[in-house]
């Protein structure tokens, strides 16, 4: 499930504190122990993590609910539809739509439309509160021990220096060089919220894909991080994954995705392998979905395509790479039609959950934004805002008006519908025999009605909406809040 409690911040810079867990309170990793010790650790030793604090994946796709084998697949629900073809919107209306989210929500950035110049409060007085906020709270490491408030004095404030931002601030620009996190402090140090907690990082606010632009504002005292606005987020990105352009007119031309770049290529499948090489024997780094790439040049049999590098000084060198051209790719974005949307989602089915983008995976609202970036759509962060992302049908309190909540759900487009609870957020796939149907990134369920006790699901899954209603906390349709269409 999904969990949202966003610390005090400056209302221009709001990000998701904690998103996709699927209880009200804590994970307690004793409680589920037992359970967790049945299945396999999967080992990821690139994160230096020791097994023995990996969190498992129960083999999957997962039958939950009512849920029968042939729901698993998308054409089941496609063939559903009466016009699963029809274009929802085309792409000026796409354009549009993009405008009035980055104009209703304070979350979204247009990098491009930024000031070049910022004042030296708006910058340093966010940091400030940023830091403070997290000193304020009691964390954990991942042994267990308490985060010594020396941490943060002789380690993070001097890294963060924001006595030290002008008066007066010049935007620096750039592009990630590869998927990588963005951090509420400069540092790499995980903290949790509780002991053993390991799955969900506090620092951690989410991932940046491959060639995403951002503005940078703010270098750390060491130089090794950069504190930048990316289009969705803004917090500490290391150094060295960020190329940076001389000027934000040169960036354009490679990373306007949205309005300026003439050929890019978009990523359609759950990731897509780049090689060095134009016979594709070495593989070189592997973007997800919805990674937007500038197109080189089309080869037969291969998509020749420009990769960003940090060179002298962190200036930006680009490089010819290669992809094959039977790549689950689309030149430019895909057509808008329910059939597409069903299909992106079910790509992603069966794969990690991952708490801002931890483990390689994907929480809740990262699923949803993955799922709808590929068609255009600059789909927000969090589930809060990505609710407000299209028209609105109706909004709830939890628990309550179940009538009007399931008028609201059959009103809305399978594919294309947002369900949001305070804690999750789900895709509407259609309704079978008087039961609603959704495809989402979830954590856990709970299953007691008198205490704390999960069981794991940590993937992406199909289930009908009775999904945690054998729990005190209620089913996922009693706890909908807002219903919503991408349109």
């Amino acid at each position: 499930m999904c969990k949202n409690t966003v610390p005090p911040r400056f209302k221009e810079n709001r990000v998701r504190h904690r998103t996709c867990r699927f209880e009200a309170e804590p994970f307690n990793f004793m409680k589920t122990r037992s359970l967790v010790l049945i299945f396999t650790l999967i080992l990821f030793p690139s994160l230096g993590i020791r097994a023995e604090e990996l969190p498992p994946l129960p083999e999957g796709p997962l039958l939950l609910t009512s849920i029968t084998p042939e729901q698993l697949s998308p054409d089941y629900w496609v063939n559903r539809l009466p016009h699963p073809e029809a274009l929802l919107k085309t792409p000026e209306e796409i354009r549009i739509l993009n405008q009035e989210i980055r104009t209703t929500l304070t979350t979204q950035a247009d990098v491009f439309s930024l000031e070049g110049r910022r004042r030296g409060k708006d910058i340093r007085d966010p940091l400030e509160l940023e830091y403070e906020t997290v000193k304020g709270r009691i964390l954990f490491d991942v042994d267990g021990q308490k985060i010594p408030a020396g941490l943060f004095e002789q380690k993070i404030k001097p890294l963060m220096r924001w006595e030290n931002v002008p008066a007066e601030i010049k935007v620096g620009w750039g592009v990630a060089t590869r998927s990588t996190s963005v951090r509420a402090l400069p540092s790499e140090v995980r903290m949790l919220e509780e002991i053993g907690d390991i799955e969900f990082d506090m620092l951690q606010y989410t991932l940046i894909k491959l060639w995403t632009p951002v503005g940078i504002y703010h270098v750390s005292g060491d130089g090794q991080w950069y504190y930048v606005q990316a289009p969705y987020v803004r917090g500490w990105v290391r150094a060295r994954d960020i190329a940076l352009f001389s000027s934000r007119a040169e960036m354009k031309k490679y990373a306007d995705f949205y309005g300026g770049t003439a050929g890019f290529l978009t990523v359609t499948g759950e990731s897509a392998w780049i090689f060095s090489d134009p016979r594709f024997q070495r593989k070189f780094q592997s973007p997800s979905m919805g990674t937007m790439i500038p197109l080189a040049e089309k080869t037969p049999g291969a998509l020749a395509v420009w990769m960003p590098f940090r060179g002298e000084g962190g200036k930006v060198r680009l490089s010819k790479k290669y992809l094959p051209s039977a790549s689950d790719l689309s030149e430019g974005f895909l057509p808008y039609t329910q059939r597409n949307v069903i299909r992106q989602a079910f790509k992603l089915l069966g794969t990690r959950y991952g708490w801002g983008g931890m483990y390689g995976g994907r929480d809740c609202s990262a699923f949803t934004q993955d799922v709808f970036l590929p068609f255009g759509i600059a789909m927000p962060r969090q589930s809060q805002d990505q609710i407000f992302a299209g028209t609105q049908i109706n909004h709830f309190a939890p628990l309550k008006e179940p009538e009007a909540k399931a008028v609201a759900i059959r009103s809305g487009t399978p594919g294309v519908t947002l369900m949001r609870m305070p804690l999750h957020q789900m895709i509407y796939l259609g309704e079978v025999n008087g039961r609603f149907y959704a495809i989402h990134s979830t954590w856990a369920e709970r299953i007691s009605m008198t205490s704390d006790e999960k069981r794991r699901i940590n993937q992406v899954v199909v289930s009908d909406l009775t999904l945690n209603g054998n729990s005190y906390l209620g089913s996922l349709f009693d706890r909908i809040i807002a219903v919503s269409e991408v349109l």
